[in-house]
């Protein structure tokens, strides 16, 4: 079986330019044509946990290959079945034994509904598996966040919108909750691989908090932070063709078997690429 590379290359960013000469684009979700779009993700996170003068990192790595097949679910939203076909993960610290996963941990698609701008409504999760499933395969995260949040209507260039979402899953051995609120601002045309894209940057605020099982121990974390980066969108298929978020979020973790809080920064990396 192929398996991906860990870490995307930057996507390369040709030219850009001021507006469409095929006039505004219009950014809402429908089926987009072809109504089967596959994704390649590649995430990594560096954690870095402090107690006192102490400290330790860690590192996660993930590149799974996802499979989004689109259908009409009402007039007002699109269903949307993704199905894992790759993953090759890594979790690694200085004080376990490094974890590995594969596409094995996930049994069944994960089932949502998309409205026109973007707002998700979960309609079946997978079920995950040991043992480092919940730390880089979510569901819920796939049906809330894969998907940049979209005006709705036709955009110029200039033209910016704000996004919300917030969730609450439980997912293997840990509970997270997320909000996350985004801007956006459509930014003109740019070309890759001599194709036109609509480029959108995109910045915002983002908290989340988890508490579970890790490594056998109990465990509690809130942080809080940025994300920024930016998203193309293929105006022709009328779906997302690529997108790169950087996140930077610090808050605390404590777990069962000591006495103190521990300082927590996690920094990530998110890419996803279209390649069908």
């Amino acid at each position: 079986m192929r398996r991906w590379p860990l870490l995307l290359p930057l996507l390369p960013l040709l030219a850009a330019c001021a507006g469409s000469g095929a006039g505004p684009p219009m950014l809402a979700y429908h089926v987009p044509a072809p109504p089967v779009v596959d994704y390649l993700v590649g995430d990594t996170s560096w954690v870095d946990v402090k107690a006192v003068d102490q400290g330790f990192e860690l590192g996660m790595a993930a590149s799974a290959r996802w499979r989004m097949e689109f259908v009409d679910a009402d007039a007002d939203h699109v269903q949307v079945t993704a199905t894992l076909a790759e993953l090759a993960a890594r979790v690694a610290n200085p004080v376990t034994t490094a974890q590995t996963a594969d596409e094995s941990v996930l049994s069944g698609p994960v089932v949502f509904t998309l409205d026109p701008q973007g707002q998700a409504s979960l309609v079946r999760l997978p079920t995950l598996s040991p043992p480092a499933a919940f730390q880089v395969v979510s569901g819920a995260k796939i049906a809330h966040t894969f998907f940049p949040g979209l005006p709705g209507r036709v955009v110029s260039v200039g033209d910016g919108w704000v996004d919300t979402v917030s969730y609450a899953t439980q997912e293997g051995a840990a509970g997270t909750t997320v909000r996350m609120v985004m801007s956006y601002t459509a930014v003109g045309d740019t070309v890759v691989g001599r194709a036109n894209y609509l480029l959108v940057r995109t910045k915002g605020t983002s908290e989340q908090s988890a508490a579970g099982v890790i490594s056998k121990t109990d465990f509690s974390q809130t942080v809080a932070g940025t994300t920024e980066g930016y998203f193309l969108w293929d105006s022709v298929a009328g779906i997302l063709h690529s997108l790169e978020y950087r996140s930077d979020l610090r808050g605390t973790m404590q777990l069962a078997a000591l006495p103190v809080p521990l300082d927590v920064r996690i920094r990530t990396t998110l890419r996803v690429m279209r390649t069908d």
